[in-house]
């Protein structure tokens, strides 16, 4: 007993010092996130709005290396009239992972609700650049980049 108490000591301080998340000092599965994140789904297609942000602020609390909770919050944020929040998530999101286009296409989404075209246009750009095959999400930031060209 005394060896598992010394064990999750250190992984407290560990975590209290900023080398861990408290994934890893609970132990929890990415599997076990994800079916959580599931749920967060469920709230926010049932318009439940305060629920899935709970789930996901919650998510994103315990491992905040994963830019996909981070995305999800602000499709929330955004979905609960709250572009200044979403817009937040995804700088998250994006700092987690840089390389993200789907982060992008998310920020330059909300950029363009607030009226802000030129930020869009360069965060859709940035998506483009990103994006390795051709797909739904590179038809979609074509698709922006043409309309907002033509405007």
């Amino acid at each position: 007993m005394a060896e598992n108490d010394a064990a999750l000591a250190q992984r407290l301080q560990r975590w209290a010092d900023g080398r861990t998340t408290l994934k890893d000092v609970r132990g929890y599965s990415d599997e076990e996130l994800y079916s959580i994140a599931r749920m967060g789904y469920f709230y926010y297609y049932q318009g439940k709005l305060e629920e899935a942000r709970t789930v996901f602020q919650g998510l994103y609390a315990v491992n905040p290396l994963d830019a996909y909770f981070a995305r999800a919050l602000a499709v929330v944020e955004m979905a609960s009239g709250n572009p200044a929040g979403a817009l937040a998530a995804y700088d998250v999101a994006l700092k987690v992972a840089p390389q993200d286009p789907e982060s992008f296409v998310g920020r330059a989404e909300v950029k363009l609700a607030q009226g802000d075209r030129a930020g869009a246009q360069d965060d859709l750009r940035k998506a483009a650049r990103l994006i390795e095959s051709e797909g739904p999400l590179q038809q979609k930031v074509k698709a922006l980049l043409s309309s907002l060209g033509r405007r």
